[in-house]
C-alpha cells in the first residue's frame, strides 16, 4: 500500500469520526431541544406519609389487644383495652355523690317550705303581739292596765318583731341555698354531675380507639402490660394520605412548578409499572439546614456541595390497592416543566383542616342520659 493511499484512508477515518461526532452532537442537541429541557428526573425519592402515634390516655393494664402488626384499621374501631375496675368503682362513687347532691338541693327546698310556714306563724305572732301593745297603749293613760303589764306587752311585740327578723333572714339564706333554678342547674347537682362525667370519661378511656383509617405499622404493647398515661401503643401508616418526598439539586428547581404532571416509578415494580402525580409543594428549606448540626459557612471551613431541596409530590390516583407501596420505598420521578408559568409558592386556597382525628367526643357519648337518669331517680 502507497503513503498516498494510507493518507486517503487516514483522511476518510478522521473525516468519518468528525460526521458521527457531529452527528451525534446534533441528535443530543435536538433531544435536548425538544426533550430533555422540559423534564427534571431524580431517583432521590421515597414514599413517605402520616405515622400516627396513638397513645395511652390514662394509666392501667393491658387486657385486650385487638389488631396485629400490619394489619389494617378503620377509623374509630376498638384496638385495645384496659382493665377497668378502679374506674368503674370511682365512677359508682361519682354517682352516689350525684344521687346525694340532689337530695341534698331536695331537703334545702323543703327547709325553704318549713321556713316560709315558720314567718308565717312569726307575723301572725307578732302582729298579735303588736295589736295587744297598741290596746294598751290606749288603756294605759285611762288607768285601765299597769305599767307592769304595759311594758309586758311591749316586751312581747319586740320578741316577736326580732324572732320575725330571725325567720325571715333564715328563710333568705336557705333560699339562696336551695336555688330557683331546675334542679339540674343547681350548682350543687352541677358539680356532682361534672364529677360523673369525669369518671365516666376515664372509664371510657380503658377503650383505645384508631383516629384514622390506616394500618398498624408498628405494634408496641403487649397484653398483661402495665403502662401510663401517655405512653405508646401504636403506630399507624395513614397510608391513603401518603405522598412522595423527591429531593432535587436546586439547581434543577429553576422550572419547577406546583401543580406540573409527574411520571413516577417505584423499585419495588420496576420500570414496567408507573405511577402519574402532581407537584404540590417546594421545601421552604434545604436538609442540611434542618440538620441536627446545620453547616456553618461563615467559619471559613466551607466547602461549596450543591444541596437537595424536598419537593412534595401527590399520587393522583391515591393509595393503589393492587400495587401497594410500603412507606419508605425508593422512588424515581420526572416532572414535566412544559407549563412554567405557575407561581413558586402554591396559592392559600382555603382553610381547610391538614388532618381531622377529632373522634374523642365518643368519651362523652352517653354520660348526659347517666346523669339524667341519676337525677330522675333521685328526685322521686
Amino acid at each position: 500500500m502507497t503513503g498516498s493511499t494510507r493518507k486517503t484512508q487516514s483522511r476518510w477515518l478522521i473525516f468519518s469520526i468528525l460526521f458521527v461526532a457531529a452527528v451525534a452532537g446534533a441528535g443530543v442537541a435536538v433531544w435536548y431541544l425538544w426533550e430533555a429541557r422540559w423534564y427534571e428526573t431524580t431517583d432521590n425519592a421515597y414514599l413517605t406519609g402520616n405515622l400516627i402515634e396513638v397513645s395511652a390516655q390514662i394509666d392501667g393494664t393491658v387486657v385486650w389487644i385487638g389488631p396485629e402488626q400490619n394489619q389494617a384499621v378503620t377509623r374509630g374501631q376498638e384496638i385495645l383495652r384496659l382493665a377497668d375496675g378502679d374506674e368503674l368503682e370511682l365512677l359508682e362513687l361519682r354517682k352516689h355523690e350525684l344521687a346525694l347532691a340532689v337530695q341534698d338541693v331536695l331537703t334545702l327546698r323543703a327547709e325553704v317550705k318549713r321556713l316560709e310556714a315558720q314567718r308565717r306563724l312569726n307575723v301572725v305572732t307578732h302582729d298579735l303581739a303588736a295589736d295587744e301593745f297598741e290596746r294598751r297603749k290606749r288603756l294605759y293613760p285611762k288607768n285601765m292596765v299597769s305599767k307592769e303589764e304595759l311594758d309586758a306587752a311591749q316586751a312581747r311585740e319586740a320578741e316577736t318583731n326580732v324572732a320575725l327578723e330571725t325567720a325571715q333572714l333564715a328563710l333568705q339564706k336557705s333560699q339562696v341555698r336551695a336555688g330557683e333554678q331546675a334542679l339540674n342547674e343547681h350548682p350543687m347537682v352541677r358539680v356532682a354531675a361534672a364529677r360523673v362525667r369525669s369518671a365516666y370519661r376515664d372509664w371510657r378511656k380503658t377503650r383505645v380507639i384508631s383516629p384514622v383509617d390506616g394500618e398498624i405499622a408498628r405494634r408496641r404493647v403487649q397484653a398483661g402490660q402495665s403502662i401510663s398515661k401517655g405512653a405508646p401503643l401504636f403506630t399507624i401508616a395513614e397510608r391513603n394520605n401518603a405522598w412522595i418526598e423527591a429531593n432535587f439539586k436546586e439547581t434543577q428547581l429553576r422550572h419547577i412548578r406546583p401543580g406540573q404532571a409527574v411520571e413516577i416509578y417505584s423499585d419495588l415494580y420496576g420500570s414496567d409499572f408507573s405511577l402519574e402525580g402532581t407537584v404540590q409543594t417546594i421545601g421552604t428549606g434545604t436538609g442540611s439546614v434542618f440538620s441536627l448540626l446545620p453547616p456553618q459557612n461563615a467559619t471559613g471551613n466551607w466547602i461549596k456541595i450543591v444541596q437537595r431541596v424536598p419537593v412534595r409530590i401527590v399520587l393522583n390516583a391515591g393509595f393503589d390497592q393492587q400495587h401497594p407501596l410500603p412507606f419508605g420505598s425508593s422512588m424515581a420521578v420526572r416532572v414535566d416543566t412544559h407549563d412554567r408559568s405557575g407561581q413558586r409558592l402554591q396559592p392559600v386556597t382555603g382553610s381547610d383542616p391538614v388532618a381531622d382525628a377529632d373522634i374523642y367526643s365518643y368519651l362523652d357519648k352517653g354520660a348526659d342520659e347517666l346523669v339524667a337518669r341519676i337525677i330522675a331517680s333521685s328526685e322521686n
